[in-house]
């Protein structure tokens, strides 16, 4: 079963409130509210599923359009019900695990750092479903632009106060560039090919699907990624309780992400056709060709180690810097869960 929120067909384009991942937007969290979190969570243990149910929060990620296309074939594969609720919010999929009314969702690290913050003694990792390039910087498809230097006092298409603009500062500040040595021209990702296409700017810098779709209808071309500025891992989050009580479900569902990745990983072509349709099936127009592209420039693995709590752990740090929380998490992971789901998924081939 596969709930969507309603949403604008501009969201193709648009940042969504608050951003999955971003890192300059999250809102304090107060004891108070952390309390609320407990108690509400403590509440939601009464709850429980139909047998063999997960219900699965998910955002608009590439991959979850491949995930949604393979519909309820893959799941019930693995002998397991899936309610897949298409978040546009990654703060509403949080809420909606502390509630208690999702067993699983999937967020980038300011919503693993949030969620950890609110629910410290609950809060679980148990696995990825992207990282690395997931931000790029786009020029004009036929344009002279080569690197940062060529750019220097141009017109560039940002939306501030996102990820976007953080990872491109720790850029920056990495190989000593100037912030104001660029026109910075405030623009949502909805209105950033156009005015890429049109010449109002020479490059824009934002999240996927945006450079991909830039790319695939021959605007823009890629002038670099930032996956080795910043991880950005999206990663999968349950709660402790969820696991000590439906860990035969929570390993049948990563079987099922498993193989949904090892699809982008070894079949992209299919993956994106399949992914494509499904956005389209929903009023999205993101080509199979961006689609291509995306899947070859993020990393989707399933599977982390200490390289992806050390990038979130990474993003704590920087929050606290910025003001942004009062205090970094201490986080918690689960690999055994995988090293389960590697065997189902192997015994399923």
């Amino acid at each position: 079963m596969i709930l969507i929120f309603p949403l604008n067909v501009l969201l193709l384009y648009r940042d969504p409130k608050p951003l999955p991942g971003e890192i300059m937007e999250p809102v304090k969290l107060s004891a108070s509210i952390g309390m609320v979190a407990l108690v509400t969570l403590a509440a939601a243990c009464i709850m429980t599923t139909e047998e063999g149910e997960v219900r699965y929060g998910g955002q608009y990620y590439p991959g979850e359009f491949l995930l949604f296309g393979l519909g309820d074939d893959i799941w019930q594969k693995y002998d397991i019900n899936v309610t897949h609720t298409l978040f546009t919010s990654a703060g509403e999929s949080n809420e909606a695990l502390i509630s208690g009314t999702i067993d699983i969702n999937v967020g980038a690290d300011t919503r693993t750092v949030a969620l950890f913050n609110a629910i410290p003694d609950q809060a679980l990792i148990i696995g990825t479903v992207q990282r690395g390039n997931r931000y790029s910087t786009v020029v004009g498809v036929d344009s002279s632009y080569q690197s940062w230097a060529d750019l220097k006092g141009q017109k560039i298409g940002l939306k501030l106060g996102t990820g976007a603009e953080g990872v491109l500062r720790k850029f920056f500040e990495r190989e000593g560039i100037i912030w104001e040595d660029y026109e910075w021209v405030p623009l949502n990702v909805e209105d950033m090919i156009a005015n890429l296409e049109q010449g109002t700017i020479e490059a824009f810098h934002a999240w996927e699907f945006t450079p991909g779709i830039a790319e695939a209808k021959g605007v823009g071309r890629i002038l670099r990624t930032y996956g080795d500025v910043a991880l950005v891992p999206a990663s999968i989050h349950t709660t402790k309780d969820f696991v000590d009580q439906n860990r035969d479900l929570v390993v049948r569902f990563l079987a099922a992400q498993l193989e949904k990745a090892d699809m982008i990983a070894n079949d992209p072509d299919g993956a994106a056709e399949i992914a494509s349709q499904a956005a389209a099936d929903k009023g999205l127009d993101v080509p199979k060709d961006a689609f291509i592209k995306i899947f070859e420039r993020i990393d989707f693995q399933i599977e982390f180690d200490q390289s992806i709590i050390d990038a979130i752990d990474d993003t704590a740090d920087f929050l606290l810097e910025q003001g942004k929380i009062d205090s970094t998490p201490t986080l918690a992971w689960d690999t055994s869960l995988l090293e389960d789901a590697k065997d189902l998924y192997e015994n399923q081939k």
